[in-house]
């Protein structure tokens, strides 16, 4: 384990471009990635939520982890995400993003464990055990929000830590990060804590070890500084910068369901002149002209709107 990658610092999670038949526009995502990493980040998250993970077939997450590793060089990590219906899929998902080159993997939690597991570790932790033992790759446990159902409590979280010596991070996404953070300061080793949710930012990024977010895919450039003000303690710069960009987080985080956000993002991406278009596979859905002016006009306050 000594030689394997550390997650931490910005790990964008990339949103995936796609033709209008819902194909994968993979020109547009090789551009995106290079784009990507012409800025401060500690890695990339590929097929996360943000990367479209559920409505891609095994071959296409296997061809979206292979476009990226050939973009992405081998000093930088390349965390891929993994999810299924139950562990088998789960494991095998973790195989194909083995086998296409992931320096790690980002564990979602199995949708089952939502009828009443995730406060019991008996549970839970037999399938990180499993996804040990099969696929030998560092993890980042991803912690959804208690309105999921899937929310892990702390003493999952622990003991998940403590029987899988591959776990190395925590991806927490619920808004009861701290009480996590502070159980785990006393932990017998070092577990990164790795936040999401911009409209958090600024007050989460003094205490965490980094952030994977689709919204850092949007604004690179800011949440890479965003980080390193706050994390330095420069707290009045941080929020200066944050206040910047605050507009364009609530219409992501907070004008439409959580299940659109990545449809929002790809709308500011083609804002910014990044995207080509910001097409979605179902379930996820088109957004209203009106909502698209909002997104538009909220890139253009932040300054990031293409010259003209």
């Amino acid at each position: 384990m000594s030689n394997r990658k550390e997650f931490k610092r910005i790990l964008p999670a990339a949103n995936l471009p796609m033709f209008p038949d819902y194909s994968i526009d993979e020109e547009a995502y090789r551009k995106h990635l290079r784009w990507l990493m012409t800025f401060d980040i500690g890695g990339l998250v590929i097929s996360g939520h943000a990367g479209e993970l559920e409505s891609l077939t095994p071959k296409e997450k296997i061809r979206v982890a292979e476009i990226a590793r050939s973009e992405i060089p081998s000093h930088l990590p390349m965390v891929v995400g993994c999810t299924g219906l139950s562990t088998r899929e789960l494991i095998e998902c973790a195989q194909d993003a083995k086998a296409a080159g992931a320096d790690g993997l980002l564990v979602m939690p199995i949708p089952h464990f939502a009828f009443g597991a995730v406060d019991r570790p008996e549970l839970i932790v037999p399938c990180f055990e499993a996804l040990a033992e099969t696929v030998d790759l560092p993890m980042v446990v991803f912690r959804y929000g208690a309105k999921t159902g899937l929310m892990y409590s702390v003493e999952v979280l622990l003991k998940i830590a403590e029987k899988i010596p591959q776990v190395v991070a925590i991806k927490d996404s619920s808004f009861d990060y701290e009480s996590a953070w502070v159980a785990f300061q006393n932990f017998p080793r070092k577990i990164n804590f790795i936040v999401a949710h911009g409209s958090l930012f600024l007050i989460r990024f003094a205490t965490s070890d980094g952030a994977i977010s689709s919204f850092s895919n949007v604004v690179p450039e800011y949440i890479t500084e965003l980080f390193r003000l706050a994390h330095s303690g420069q707290m009045q710069a941080a929020t200066a910068l944050f206040n910047k960009i605050r507009p364009l987080s609530d219409a992501i985080y907070h004008k439409q369901p959580l299940m659109q956000h990545w449809v929002v993002e790809k709308e500011a991406l083609v804002a910014r002149g990044r995207f080509p278009r910001a097409v979605v596979r179902p379930p996820f859905q088109p957004l209203l002209p009106e909502h698209i002016e909002g997104i538009r006009a909220a890139v253009a306050a932040a300054g990031l709107a293409p010259l003209a």
